[in-house]
């Protein structure tokens, strides 16, 4: 594929974009040759329709270059917007193998302070400053790609919010689809536990069935909602 520069000029696209890293923005791209930003646009477009590149998606502005790395790891893009974007949920139970349940999406954290916008290849959801600080300890930190909560933290962010009425929406795997042996066996459960304010009761069989169960429609929420101010969500 070519395309012409605004001078006259007709360069390769391939050759254009093995200048460029494997992860750009559109400035970056218009800086590096010079463009205004309406005919970065344009080329970007067309690398696009040349499957020449791959957009992160929403009003991101960052692109994978897969003329430089065809294999590029979108989490390296998604960092690139979102720097303390971290994976929690199920998708990391299941990399650990606590289920066998895959997501459609990984889901991600990012700061509730900042944007939030649908992307390709995540699920990104929305956490206060103060649950980042909280679950330091219980972070991975993976070089080249996005931090995600070790496994017990994972689980515990889970319950604490299955438990806390003011969140809409949360759910549980179901009982029968998560290994709770393993959990409390965790090395890491503990301090992961207390962290989230959740007594260990709930990481037992009759414990997590009952938070289970008062999710479904039409169970009234029996278990005693958590003491946490609402601005620590």
């Amino acid at each position: 594929m070519s395309a012409a520069d605004p001078a006259g000029e007709r360069t390769p696209a391939r050759q254009r974009l093995q200048r460029l890293p494997e992860v750009f923005t559109g400035p970056e791209l218009a800086a590096c040759f010079g463009w205004k930003s309406g005919i970065a646009s344009t080329y970007l477009a067309n690398w696009r329709a040349a499957g020449l590149v791959r957009p992160l998606g929403g009003r991101s502005d960052v692109h994978m270059n897969l003329v430089v790395n065809p294999q590029v790891n979108p989490e390296a893009a998604l960092r690139r917007v979102f720097p303390l974007s971290c994976r929690l949920g199920v998708d990391v139970l299941r990399e650990s193998g606590w289920t066998t349940q895959i997501p459609s999406l990984p889901e991600v954290a990012v700061p509730s302070d900042g944007p939030l916008y649908a992307v390709h290849d995540f699920d990104l959801v929305h956490r206060s400053q103060a649950w980042f600080r909280k679950v330091l300890p219980g972070v991975e930190f993976v070089q080249g790609g996005v931090d995600r909560l070790r496994p017990a933290w994972a689980l515990a962010d889970m319950i604490a919010r299955a438990q806390d009425r003011r969140v809409q929406h949360a759910w549980l795997l179901d009982p029968e689809d998560i290994d709770l042996e393993a959990a409390a066996a965790d090395r890491n459960i503990s301090s992961a536990l207390l962290a989230f304010e959740v007594d260990p009761v709930c990481i037992t069989p009759e414990g997590y069935g009952a938070i289970y169960d008062c999710l479904q429609p039409g169970v009234a929420f029996s278990t005693q909602g958590s003491r946490r101010d609402a601005r620590q969500l």
